[in-house]
């Protein structure tokens, strides 16, 4: 939906009813993902009682986070983004509670939301090492994985020995046929509710079908209607051995906010042209903050939910207000632990396929990312030997239990081996990487702007870049060396250098003569570097639409002029 079909935006503050109205179906979205807690809790070996407990506080992370992520720059992004316990921890989360139980995830957590504060504080710095390539494979491993996890579910492997196996996996099925046929042939909110009513779906007929532990049952019948959230159970414990995998999930969670916040963007402003770096940068922080927040409170990590933006956007609510809403909702129903332990007695057979459904946006998410720029050569390698690496972890186990103590940790995951594998391998292959070509105008030789336009495609075809990306450096340069001529700034020759590194493209102009004054437009708005709306709006993020930014100097009498487009 483009901005303008918008009933209320981003600082728009719908009547009360409808505000109460909105929050609770952001909050009945939000609460589906409040089952990961569960799995997780039970993972580690710990009742179901401290599962509702965990739940409750985790409602109460999930309250602060959205009021934070809503807040203006610098404290978030200023846009109903709302968090949930994200999938992209998930395993991770489970990897921690088998080793360490419930304290290790909860440190671990903490750990990966400082390291996403800081990456908001470097996205420039790091564009180098996540280039889309890089970016757009982490989000595909880490679908994967999820993906896996979910059949491990939806098979019934997960526990040896369960009971009724034709039975669940007919709910699993079940489950997953309605989230995909909804998806495909309906339209509206129903197609972006999908996943929400598939759940409700699969409960109900896992429920009728005599699916649910009687035990849980009475347990429900057990548990008061009010009571204050306990956090006794809540401590703290870190690893070094899992630095790595909690490492590429913050990474991973930051790359979808950005994402999702480019699409808030794109959604509220239909006159968008390119990415706002503050509002991105502090949306970063936000989300960081938030899982620091969930960590502390007793939950896995929480992260940006892609598919609230886009349930938002086809309301045509996408005000912050919204979000305070929501917040208010989720504090009141923490009060409630037998609304939470509702979400007990949902079985794995029901759980599975959603975690399914969800990987299959974010696989085809991250090939969106990965093929936003043309793949060359050295990212075939990367891409193509991390993957290798990644499935031999799955098919070679007895060997990676093998390695040294000190390896253990990189391969403790298919996910974690084959980021590794990518990252060290990009970083090998950027050497000698920078490409360099150029043209020189003489004084008494008119400038011909069909000549530097060839000189510019040209360039830009052997060196694999988009065609859009060089109209766009061509308009620019043609007119800055246009100007030099017409002002006679230029005292003589005109030197024109074009260089490449995968990152940015860069014009050097060079020439003897007074410094060519630019105006200081887009000066500072830098692009650098989950579903649908994360990877587009990512892909907007990662390619930019305007020059970035130029440098200007004077060497003794020699005037240099920089222009940037980050690629």
């Amino acid at each position: 939906m483009d901005g303008n079909e918008l009933i209320y935006g981003v600082n728009d503050k719908p009547p009360l009813l409808k505000l109460i109205l909105l929050g609770l179906q952001h909050t009945l979205l939000m609460s589906v993902y409040l089952v990961l807690i569960i799995i997780v809790v039970r993972t580690s070996k710990l009742t179901d009682e401290i599962a509702v407990d965990a739940v409750r506080v985790g409602m109460i992370a999930l309250a602060m986070a959205t009021t934070l992520q809503a807040l203006k720059p610098p404290f978030g992004s200023g846009f109903l983004a709302a968090p949930v316990v994200s999938a992209i921890y998930f395993k991770a989360s489970l990897l921690a509670a088998e080793l360490g139980g419930l304290p290790l995830v909860l440190g671990m957590t903490v750990f990966a939301g400082l390291l996403e504060i800081l990456f908001s504080r470097l996205l420039y710095h790091l564009r180098v090492i996540f280039p889309p390539g890089i970016s757009g494979f982490i989000i595909v491993i880490v679908g994967i994985e999820l993906g896996l996890e979910g059949l491990r579910q939806f098979l019934g492997v997960a526990k040896v020995g369960t009971h009724h196996f034709d039975i669940h996996f007919f709910i699993g099925l079940f489950t997953l046929s309605t989230m995909i046929g909804l998806s495909i042939w309906w339209r509206g909110i129903i197609k972006l509710i999908c996943s929400f009513i598939g759940l409700v779906s699969g409960f109900i007929v896992a429920f009728l079908l005599g699916a649910i532990n009687p035990e849980k049952i009475a347990l429900l019948k057990t548990i008061p209607y009010f009571a204050l959230p306990n956090f006794s159970f809540v401590s703290y414990q870190f690893s070094p051995a899992l630095i790595l995998p909690f490492f590429i999930a913050s990474i991973a969670a930051a790359l979808r906010t950005i994402g999702v916040i480019t699409t808030c963007q794109k959604i509220n402003d239909p006159n968008w042209k390119n990415p706002d770096l503050k509002s991105i940068k502090s949306g970063v922080f936000a989300d960081g903050v938030g899982s620091v927040i969930a960590g502390l409170f007793g939950i896995p990590g929480i992260s940006t939910g892609p598919s609230l933006v886009g349930i938002s956007s086809a309301a045509g609510a996408t005000s912050r207000y919204i979000a305070f809403t929501t917040s208010i909702i989720l504090l009141i129903l923490s009060l409630c632990p037998k609304f939470v332990s509702i979400l007990l007695i949902i079985p794995l057979s029901v759980v599975g396929p959603a975690l399914m459904f969800t990987a299959s946006f974010m696989i085809v998410g991250g090939f969106q990312v990965m093929t936003s720029r043309n793949i060359d050569a050295r990212m075939t390698y990367v891409i193509g030997f991390a993957l290798l690496f990644g499935l031999s972890k799955e098919i070679y186990p007895k060997f990676y239990a093998s390695l040294p103590h000190a390896l253990q940790s990189i391969a403790s995951t298919s996910l974690s081996l084959s980021v590794f594998v990518a990252l060290v391998l990009h970083l090998i292959f950027r050497l000698g990487i920078r490409k360099d070509a150029v043209i020189t105008f003489e004084k008494e030789k008119d400038l011909s702007k069909d000549e530097l336009n060839y000189f510019i495609y040209q360039n830009g075809k052997n060196w694999s870049i988009n065609t859009t990306i060089m109209d766009r450096i061509a308009l620019t340069t043609g007119e800055v060396v246009q100007h030099l001529r017409r002002t006679h700034l230029a005292e003589d020759a005109v030197d024109v250098r074009l260089s490449y590194d995968q990152v940015d493209f860069i014009v050097h102009i060079k020439y003897l003569g007074d410094l060519l004054l630019l105006p200081f437009v887009n000066q500072g708005k830098k692009i650098f570097l989950e579903e649908e709306s994360f990877s587009y709006g990512l892909t907007d993020f990662l390619t930019g639409v305007y020059p970035d930014k130029f440098e200007r100097f004077m060497v003794k009498n020699e005037a240099h002029i920089k222009l940037y487009f980050i690629i």
